[in-house]
């Protein structure tokens, strides 16, 4: 009979060994930030009508929020992709009639805590 010697063999199955040994060790220092939420608040207004509702997106993410009196609003994102342009579609309702203005801001995590203060015109 034929075949491949011992030693052959052995170091047939040490050279396939090796490299997949190392594969797994390197995958935990590839892996991202599971959890880094950031906070978007602030307030927002209508250039016409009155603001009821936003939706951020950016990041990577997209969040909704109701607008509360005097235009507040806050919004948690939980992992975004920083730093990103983000677009807020904010409802307007004038006379009744809803409309959708649009407006686009920096998101971005701020050197200090995990919140980001932002003031928006639709």
């Amino acid at each position: 009979m034929r075949g491949i010697s011992k030693i052959k063999a052995a170091a047939l199955i040490a050279g396939i060994g090796a490299p997949l040994a190392v594969i797994p060790m390197a995958t935990p220092a590839l892996a991202g930030t599971i959890n880094n939420p950031l906070t978007v608040t602030g307030t927002v207004r209508c250039k016409i009508g009155s603001a009821e509702s936003l939706l951020i997106t950016g990041g990577g993410e997209s969040h909704g929020s109701a607008v509360g009196v005097g235009g507040h609003f806050s919004v948690v994102f939980g992992n975004p992709q920083l730093p990103s342009t983000a677009t807020a579609q904010v409802r307007c309702d004038v006379l009744g009639k809803r409309t959708y203005r649009s407006t686009n801001f920096l998101i971005y995590r701020p050197q200090t805590g995990q919140v980001l203060p932002v003031n928006l015109a639709a």
